[in-house]
């Protein structure tokens, strides 16, 4: 009866064991669900209060639907205003050239500089602005090439000098020089 009573002491030890041992591992894998449970939980705040604070940007946002479009308007004007002002338009692509190598005589003209000769080169296109590119050969005195110059800085147009050679004539000439440029302008 003493081994049988032991044995059932064993039994019950063992059993004990086996029980903590079963509260242990619930114990465990209780905390392993808790901290899973709270860190989906503190995503999904983090989230809410997210769209929270997007949600009350956007509000501010159309709130001001009133002012954005006073603003859009303005701009638009404005575009429209440069455009007018200071880009060469003309009803055609050839058009607008012709525009540009007028402007160009009247402002060689205006600095008595002679225009021997213009060539329209070939348009580039950058991101919906044309740039008009005309190289001119002139002769001048070099104070009228510089008024010349200045005037094309100072033009109420989009209009600059790309390329500029100033040459003298010959050794003997020294009041006359050769004046050639790429000029461009820009154009929509």
């Amino acid at each position: 009866m003493k081994k049988l009573d032991n044995y059932l002491e064993l039994l019950k030890r063992r059993e004990v064991l086996l029980v903590i041992v079963g509260v242990l591992l619930v114990l465990v894998l209780g905390r392993a669900g808790l901290g899973l449970y709270q860190t989906r939980s503190q995503a999904l705040d983090d989230e809410i209060a997210l769209k929270e604070l997007q949600f009350g940007k956007f509000s501010r946002l159309v709130a001001r639907q009133q002012e954005f479009v006073a603003l859009d308007k303005a701009l638009r004007k404005f575009e429209q205003e440069v455009k007018s002002r200071k880009l060469l338009q003309g009803e055609t692509p050839t058009l607008t050239e012709v525009e540009f190598q007028t402007l160009l005589q009247k402002l060689a003209q205006e600095s008595s500089v002679d225009v021997r000769t213009t060539k329209i080169l070939p348009a580039l296109k950058k991101g919906g602005v044309t740039m008009l590119r005309l190289r001119l050969s002139c002769r001048a005195e070099i104070g009228a090439i510089r008024d010349f110059l200045i005037k094309i800085n100072n033009s109420d147009k989009f209009i600059f000098l790309h390329e500029v050679e100033v040459k003298t004539i010959s050794r003997r000439e020294k009041r006359f020089y050769y004046f050639n440029a790429v000029i461009t302008a820009f154009t929509v």
